[in-house]
């Protein structure tokens, strides 16, 4: 048996590439957005007395369009299952998409942070001498939280007396100190103490840069960022702070012998989408769009990190770091938490082997024209309807913080109902600003009622885009404008009710039996697999706060 279409299927191991068409009993493949391809399932007709050379484990399996060449899926075969009945022997093919080799690994990042917690005492050259993370004493206010470095009322002290804590998160996730930044207050203005910032080399004391210095004074020390080439070489991977006695011996007789440091910000090394580490780091912050590089660069080798399509954003980030460990997906997921207009997709192999990866806008123009002819449905619900939401995150100190935001929302207003929903960003994603971009986002996506449904495609319909009738497995990512639906207002559907409905295609699955796709509108369906990553995810989330 063959295909019914024009498709083919191409199985390619270390030891053999073979085309396999013609013993095809049926073909299902699809792609999801945010993801690129998803899974693709193919029974096949083979003896299982004998194992054949093109199947394998990890092996390539490839769906080509016989018209035009083209790929229409791609991935890694991950499940070669085999079955005998009836209807004879069967070998039951599951491959997985590009988008798996997002979990491949699993390893500790530290992009942005702001460690205030965490930090260990070294270098205890004097013992009596105090640090602490608490109310900083400078701070009129009582709300500002600062690590307090001091030599007690009391405490005997001789030239280059010192209280040190050290910042080690950059050096165990394997990267090294690229950026750093704080401000500080002192107790008293004196030339005898200075307050300052030493890059090591794996925390040792036999050598070190002082990045900056600081004679202590009431007046304080404002922002005054430190940089990886300029201020210290390229091996540092460690920061002290530090309050040193440069005086003459004797014996503290007041309480005013402190330093106060805050706005602490320790920027990891990075690399570029080509895998080259990066020399200059002008911000104390990230953008998305940096990060999907250095994952590119970093970890996700199979891509095609040269030829990436890698679209600036522009929302500053000034807390992005994993100490605990975690996988490109996750990191992926956390960015379009705060970037929810952009998403990312992983489709064929390129010439050089690699899948060719995007993190792009998300759709904003009508591609494709469709009706309703092959089969609809939606389960509409205004469940999802929402307009108040609090964003739970942990600070600098690790202290879990909320931040509450509210949206108008039409439906709920007019009914004089508030629905408050709850986001939890864990301990990896966490300041005032990321909070509220988060929930702002959340929202926007929950102020109508969704236009979602699954729509059946099993004809050619008009691309826009290309300007020609596309097969049904043809369909990639974009709006769609589907007549023969009322439309629910929406950001996509403002207020013409004229029986045409615009809906963002989430999703396509095709199956070669049915000749059909079906499309996944504005939300993806519920499925059993979905509903259990999204717990896999939500369980990953709690992670331990900051040690």
């Amino acid at each position: 048996m063959s295909l019914p279409i024009p498709l083919t299927v191409r199985l390619s191991t270390s030891r053999a590439l073979r085309h396999i068409t013609r013993d095809v009993r049926d073909l299902t493949f699809g792609w999801s957005d945010p993801g690129g391809y998803t899974s693709c399932r193919v029974s096949l007709d083979r003896p299982l007395t004998l194992q054949p050379d093109e199947i394998a484990y990890y092996g390539i399996l490839t769906v080509h369009d016989a018209r035009t060449g083209m790929t229409v899926w791609e991935g890694r075969l991950e499940d070669p299952g085999r079955s005998a009945g009836s209807d004879g022997q069967v070998w039951d093919l599951a491959a997985l998409g590009g988008q798996v080799h997002t979990r491949d690994r699993t390893i500790p990042l530290i992009y942005v942070d702001q460690p205030m917690t965490g930090l260990e005492r070294v270098d205890n050259a004097t013992p009596g001498a105090q640090d602490s993370v608490g109310a900083d004493p400078g701070d009129t206010t009582g709300l500002r939280q600062a690590l307090v470095l001091q030599f007690p009322s009391g405490q005997p002290v001789v030239t280059n007396s010192r209280v040190t804590v050290r910042y080690t998160a950059v050096q165990r996730a394997g990267q090294r100190l690229a950026r750093c930044d704080y401000q500080w207050d002192g107790g008293q203005t004196s030339s005898n103490l200075r307050v300052e910032a030493i890059a090591r080399t794996d925390g040792s004391l036999g050598g070190g840069s002082v990045a900056r210095s600081d004679n202590i004074s009431t007046a304080g020390g404002g922002s005054s960022p430190r940089v990886i080439g300029t201020h210290w070489s390229t091996d540092r991977n460690t920061l002290d702070w530090r309050l040193t006695y440069v005086g003459g011996g004797g014996t503290v007789t007041t309480d005013d012998n402190w330093a106060s440091i805050w706005n602490m910000v320790v920027l990891g090394t990075r690399y570029n989408k080509s895998g080259t580490e990066l020399g200059v780091y002008p911000n104390s912050y990230v953008l998305a769009s940096e990060v999907a590089e250095d994952l590119l660069g970093r970890l996700l080798t199979q891509y095609d990190g040269p030829g990436a399509t890698i679209v600036t954003t522009t929302h500053q980030i000034d807390q992005l770091a994993y100490p605990d460990g975690v996988d490109p997906a996750r990191i992926l997921e956390d960015l379009l938490t705060l970037e929810a207009g952009h998403t990312w997709r992983v489709w064929e192999r390129g010439p050089t082997g690699r899948y060719r990866f995007e993190f792009v806008p998300t759709p904003s123009q009508v591609r494709y024209e469709a009706s309703v002819v092959d089969g609809y449905d939606s389960q509409g619900s205004a469940d999802g309807l929402y307009n108040r939401v609090t964003v739970l995150w942990r600070d600098s100190g690790g202290h879990i913080r909320t931040t509450e935001r509210t949206a108008t929302v039409p439906l709920l207003d007019a009914a004089g109902l508030i629905r408050q929903g709850r986001i939890d960003l864990g301990s990896a994603v966490g300041s005032v600003a990321d909070a509220q971009r988060a929930g702002d986002q959340w929202l926007a996506d929950r102020r109508y009622p969704p236009n979602a449904g699954r729509l059946r495609i099993a004809r050619p319909i008009l691309d826009l885009q290309t300007g020609r009738m596309v097969q049904p497995w043809e369909i990639r990512p974009g709006l769609i404008r589907v007549r023969g639906i009322l439309p629910r207002p929406d950001a996509l559907n403002t207020s013409v009710r004229d029986g045409v409905t615009v809906f963002r295609v989430r999703g396509v699955e095709y199956r070669a039996s049915d000749g059909a796709a079906v499309l996944d509108l504005d939300s993806y369906a519920p499925s059993t697999p979905r509903l259990l990553a999204t717990a896999t995810d939500l369980l990953q989330r709690k992670l331990p706060p900051r040690r």
